[in-house]
C-alpha cells in the first residue's frame, strides 16, 4: 500500500526539514557516513509505514528523532551479534586473537565453509565493516533480499558452530 498525496507531501516536507539534523546525529553516533545514511533511510522507510503515526503526534520531528535513536540502537546491536558470534567461535583456539588476526586465520578456522556465499556475505558485514547498501551494491540484490541473506547465513554459521564445538 502506497503513500495517497497528503501523506506523501507530508514525508517530503518533513524529509526535506530533518535530513541533515538526522544524517548529523546518526554520523555522530555511528561515525561512519554509509552506516550513517543507511539509519536515516531507514527511519523514513518506518516512518512512511507509521505516517499516521507521525501525523498524529504533537511533536512529529521529535518522533523521527526517537525512532532514529531506536534504528541506530538495533543496527549497533544487530552488528555486535554477529560479530560476536564470529568472534566467539575462536576462544576455543587460543593461537588465534581475533583483535589482531588478518582475515586468513579466520579463513583456515572455517575452510570447509569458506567458500560459501553466506561465509562471504557475514565476514563482509562483521568483519569487514561493509553496511547492507554496500553489501547490496556487491552482490546486485535488493536490502530485504540481503537481510534475509544474513539472517540465513547467521543461522548456518550458528549450526557450524554448535557441529563442530
Amino acid at each position: 500500500m502506497g503513500l495517497d498525496d497528503n501523506q506523501q507531501r507530508f514525508i517530503e516536507k518533513l524529509y526535506k526539514e530533518m535530513y541533515y539534523p538526522l544524517s548529523t546525529y546518526a554520523l555522530n553516533a555511528l561515525s561512519n557516513d554509509s552506516l550513517a545514511e543507511e539509519a536515516v533511510q531507514d527511519t523514513f522507510r518506518i516512518a512512511c509505514a507509521k505516517v499516521d503515526d507521525i501525523k498524529s503526534s504533537e511533536n512529529p520531528n521529535g518522533w523521527l528523532f526517537n525512532t532514529l535513536k531506536y534504528v541506530i540502537k538495533n543496527m549497533i546491536r544487530s552488528r555486535a551479534r554477529l560479530t560476536n558470534m564470529i568472534i566467539s567461535s575462536f576462544d576455543f583456539d587460543e593461537n588465534i586473537d581475533v583483535k589482531d588476526s588478518d582475515t586468513s586465520d579466520i579463513d583456515l578456522l572455517y575452510s570447509d565453509i569458506v567458500d560459501s556465499s553466506e561465509y562471504k556475505l557475514l565476514k563482509r558485514i562483521a568483519l569487514d565493516k561493509y553496511t547492507m547498501l554496500e553489501a547490496v551494491q556487491e552482490l546486485g540484490i535488493s536490502v530485504e533480499a540481503c537481510k534475509k541473506r544474513v539472517q540465513r547465513a547467521k543461522k548456518k554459521l550458528k549450526g557450524h558452530l554448535e557441529k563442530n564445538k
